[in-house]
């Protein structure tokens, strides 16, 4: 009972801190479920371009705002050495709410479609993308500094891939826009997502643990420059 206190705890405490930006991947999540219950006449892989695009991409949102926090004026000295202890129980939590909603919407493609027409490698994709997509925005704002850039870098990427298929820019694609099949074009993309999952997720850490190192050792150097000066 203290867990799942503790839990709620920490949720409501993003929600005051972020306000109502909060709920931005919520109707993320509302708009799609929306979308595959009001359409028809067309095949599983629409819908599946629609979870892809659409709600995939915000799983990153509530982690990055909550990252964001330490860009702010006066706010790194303060939360910096909280945050670098629990980034990976925040992303424990939000992953875990982000499966949720993925298996919601994958449940949603089984009854409308019905469970033959539905693959196991959709499903295997759409986590490796969730995981991708929240060390995405971590690394980016890491590196950039800048939540609004970071956001904006996500989402032209992801509005390009949707809108064309995957057929016009010559990077990376790693949505999966055809019925999925077991094939070596399928490996690689699996291989490449979950490498650069590491590589994200190294990058996030690498930068916090930084960032804590160079704020902790700051009070040592004023003590020594202030030791110099009054020798």
């Amino acid at each position: 009972m203290r867990l799942l206190l503790n839990v709620f705890n920490m949720f409501y405490f993003d929600f005051k801190t972020m306000g109502l930006t909060f709920f931005v991947p919520i109707l993320a999540f509302f708009f799609t479920t929306l979308f595959l219950l009001i359409s028809k006449g067309h095949p599983i892989e629409t819908d599946i371009i629609m979870i892809q695009g659409l709600f995939i991409p915000f799983t990153c949102w509530v982690l990055m705002y909550r990252l964001n926090e330490l860009y702010e004026e006066g706010a790194q000295e303060t939360l910096i050495p909280y945050y670098a202890r629990t980034f990976i129980y925040d992303t424990l939590r939000y992953l875990t709410v982000n499966i949720i909603c993925i298996l919601l919407l994958s449940s949603l493609l089984v009854i409308k479609f019905g469970l033959d027409s539905f693959s196991i490698i959709s499903l295997i994709h759409f986590f490796l993308l969730t995981l991708f997509f929240m060390f995405l925005g971590t690394a980016l704002l890491v590196l950039i500094r800048n939540i609004e850039s970071s956001l904006t870098i996500i989402f032209i990427y992801s509005i390009i891939e949707v809108v064309t298929l995957g057929e016009f820019m010559p990077w990376p694609h790693i949505f999966i826009f055809d019925s999925p099949s077991f094939n070596i074009f399928i490996i690689i993309k699996f291989i490449t997502l979950f490498f650069s999952i590491i590589f994200l997720f190294f990058i996030t850490s690498f930068f916090l643990r930084k960032i804590d190192r160079g704020i902790i050792n700051v009070p040592s150097r004023l003590k020594l420059l202030f030791t110099r000066g009054h020798n």
